[in-house]
């Protein structure tokens, strides 16, 4: 029960932001996140930017277990949105679990990656200036 609370949480919140966004695009724009893992697995990709703006940038990370996240800090403030998966993120000196529909922020030029998963991790990343 409480899975789907923050299920529906994160959907009105991503609703309401994509509504901002559109208003302010010339051109609307509409992913389908199956269809960009598709793309990776043809491309045989960790990740994907699948959005790319003058201030808003999105992609996508995907590690299967045993993979290495090799990302370096960014120069960007970034948000983290779970799909999937199971494990840690290192956010500085500090490990956080992650687990579906966690919201991770991580502010710019700080060293993170993502860890120890059994499963494999799918998250939604964005990034803005």
């Amino acid at each position: 029960m409480q899975e789907n609370k923050f299920s529906s949480i994160w959907l009105r919140l991503i609703t309401l932001y994509s509504r901002v966004m559109i208003e302010t695009l010339m051109n609307e724009k509409i992913f389908d996140i199956r269809e960009l893992l598709s793309k990776m697995d043809l491309d045989n990709s960790d990740f994907l930017n699948f959005f790319d703006l003058r201030h808003l940038q999105a992609g996508i990370l995907r590690l299967k277990p045993g993979e290495s996240d090799t990302q370096e800090p960014h120069s960007s403030d970034e948000v983290y949105l779970v799909l999937e998966g199971n494990g840690f993120i290192e956010i500085g000196k500090k490990g956080y679990s992650i687990k579906k529909d966690l919201f991770i922020y991580v502010p710019a030029n700080l060293r993170h990656r993502f860890y120890g998963n059994t499963q494999e991790i799918l998250v939604v990343y964005f990034f803005s200036d």
